[in-house]
C-alpha cells in the first residue's frame, strides 16, 4: 500500500511572511489541490505536515477526510517536517510531496509509484532547456552545460525501508530534498517524465501563474 507525506510546514519567507501553502487560488487553499489528487489516486493515507499553530484549523478544514488524513506538526527545516511525517507512516511505499505544488496529476503520481515499485526510489524531472550561468552577486562567471541536467519535482517516492535509512542522515546533513540524502548513501535513483504544470509556488509572482493554470484546468481547456 501507499502513503503520502504532504509537506505544508513552510514559513513563507519568500512570499513576504505569508503562508503560501494556505493562500487561496480561485477560492481554494493551495494545499487542498494536491491533497485531493492523492486521495483521488487512492493512497491509503495522507500525513499532512503543517505549522504547529495551524494544526487545529487544518484538522477542521479536512474533517471530512478524517479517516484518511493525519495532521502533524512541521519542523524548522523541510527535512524536519519530512521526518515528522515519516514517523507516522507504516506502508511499503511513501510519496513525499510539496504542498506548494498544487497541480500534481494522477498520471504523474502513477509514474512515480511504478518507478518506486521497480527501482526503490523515483522522482519526476524535466530536462533543463535554458542555458544556465554561474553567477556571483551581479556578475556572470561562466556557463554551466545543460546536458544531463534535470529540474526535479515532487512527489519523490521511496520504499519505506530505504526512506528509513535516508531520514537517519537528517540530524547530520542538510539538503533541499530527499534525493540528495539518497545520493549520500549511494542509492540509484530512477527518474520519470515530470509535468511542466507541476509548478512550485515560491514567490508572489508564481501565484498569478497558479491562478491561470487553475482557471484553465477548471474549464477543461487543454494546455498542450
Amino acid at each position: 500500500m501507499i502513503e503520502a507525506v504532504i509537506v505544508a510546514g513552510g514559513s513563507g519567507k519568500r512570499m513576504g511572511d505569508v503562508y503560501k501553502q494556505f493562500s487561496l487560488i480561485n477560492g481554494k487553499e493551495l494545499f487542498f489541490f494536491s491533497l485531493e489528487k492523492f486521495l483521488e489516486y487512492g493512497v491509503k493515507r495522507i500525513i499532512l505536515v503543517v505549522p504547529e499553530e495551524k494544526i487545529s484549523l487544518i484538522e477542521e478544514k479536512t474533517a471530512e477526510f478524517k479517516k484518511r488524513i493525519k495532521v502533524v506538526s512541521g519542523g524548522k527545516r523541510r527535512q524536519d517536517s519530512v521526518y515528522n511525517g515519516f514517523k507516522e507512516t507504516s506502508e511499503e511505499i511513501i510519496l513525499i510531496h510539496d504542498a506548494v505544488r498544487p497541480f500534481v496529476s494522477i498520471e504523474l503520481i502513477d509514474r512515480v509509484v511504478k518507478g518506486v515499485e521497480e527501482f526503490g526510489i523515483c522522482a519526476p524531472g524535466i530536462p533543463v532547456r535554458d542555458t544556465l550561468k554561474i553567477y556571483k552577486k551581479d556578475k556572470i562567471l561562466w556557463t554551466k552545460a545543460r546536458s544531463n541536467l534535470l529540474q526535479v519535482q515532487t512527489p519523490q517516492g521511496f520504499k519505506s525501508s530505504i526512506l528509513e535509512r535516508i531520514v537517519g542522515l537528517f540530524s547530520t546533513h542538510i539538503f533541499t530534498d530527499e534525493l540528495a540524502f539518497a545520493e549520500q548513501l549511494n542509492y540509484g535513483i530512477r527518474w520519470v517524465e515530470g509535468d511542466p504544470f507541476n509548478i512550485k509556488v515560491t514567490y508572489p509572482s508564481d501565484m498569478k501563474l497558479a491562478q491561470a493554470i487553475a482557471g484553465y484546468k477548471k474549464n477543461n481547456i487543454h494546455l498542450l
